[in-house]
């Protein structure tokens, strides 16, 4: 069976049909779906059910994989694999939880230097209702800008931070709790990245900043740059934009950090459980 790319009526997405990533991908495979990110922006595989080994596995083809600073919630024999849970056993949770990230339009690890190139999510657990996660195309949102806008931000940098208490918009809810704290108290330098940035495998434009990292725009006038910040984030969650994912377990979702931001979207009941393995993939340095 050879692989099928059906693109969804939305701004981005594609289900891809006809391949196992369980079994040993070979070159031509991976290059087909690389081009299928770079076209589609969000890819779904259904029915995969990976071991974490061979999602590690998958992952690799694609570059170098980022474990997590903190160390937290890492599989046990494959530290790449992050776990998402919120399942408390014990009374500890078994894994991370919307509220060190998720909770907040976000793309993965603007914080650092060299952001994350793409993730990939692994639907271990779901819920019956709750736990969809949203994607929008930031190429679409830059595009959509208008020209006023993309002439003042073309050239602008703006401020990423890794610390969810120094940004207002994705503060904490309880700045006592203490495993919050010691979380947050690892210390990671900020970063400074282009607003618009250029994809270094398409060349295209997507707006660079998001709610629950960027606090700032560096060397204009904090007001306002406050004001510039709240207009984009509102222009980017616009719906036509927008894909948001019901998930299956089984599930794999693949997608490019580089042109797109994500969404968890709450709504669990307090029985539902939802795991999630999450996988990242090193990328370069934004320009």
């Amino acid at each position: 069976m050879s692989m099928t790319i059906s693109p969804y009526p939305k701004a981005l997405g594609a289900e891809i049909t006809g391949v196992r990533l369980s079994s040993s991908c070979d070159d031509e495979l991976i290059v087909a779906i690389k081009s299928a990110l770079h076209e589609h922006l969000v890819l779904v595989f259904r029915d995969q059910s990976l071991e974490p080994g061979e999602q590690v596995a998958f992952s690799e083809r694609f570059g170098k994989l980022v474990v997590r600073v903190s160390g937290e919630f890492l599989h046990p024999d494959y530290p790449p694999v992050l776990i998402l849970s919120n399942r408390i056993i014990d009374g500890k949770a078994e894994g991370a939880t919307d509220a060190y990230a998720g909770s907040h339009w976000h793309s993965d690890l603007t914080y650092a230097e060299k952001p994350s190139f793409g993730s990939m999510l692994h639907a271990i657990e779901v819920a019956e209702d709750g736990g969809d996660t949203a994607w929008a195309n930031m190429y679409a949102a830059y595009d959509a800008l208008p020209e006023r806008i993309k002439t003042r931000i073309d050239s602008l940098k703006a401020i990423h931070v890794r610390d969810r208490r120094r940004n207002p918009r994705a503060g904490v809810s309880n700045t006592s709790d203490r495993d919050v704290n010691e979380y947050y108290d690892i210390k990671v330098p900020d970063s400074l990245h282009p607003m618009v940035r250029t994809h270094p495998i398409t060349g295209q434009k997507a707006l660079y900043v998001s709610p629950r990292f960027t606090v700032a725009i560096d060397g204009i006038d904090n007001i306002e740059g406050q004001r510039l910040l709240d207009e984009l984030f509102e222009h980017q969650k616009k719906p036509e934009f927008i894909y948001k994912h019901k998930w299956e377990v089984g599930d794999l979702v693949f997608w490019d950090n580089s042109a797109t931001i994500h969404l968890a979207c709450g709504g669990l009941k307090p029985y539902d459980i939802r795991k999630l393995h999450r996988t990242s993939i090193a990328g370069t340095i934004p320009y």
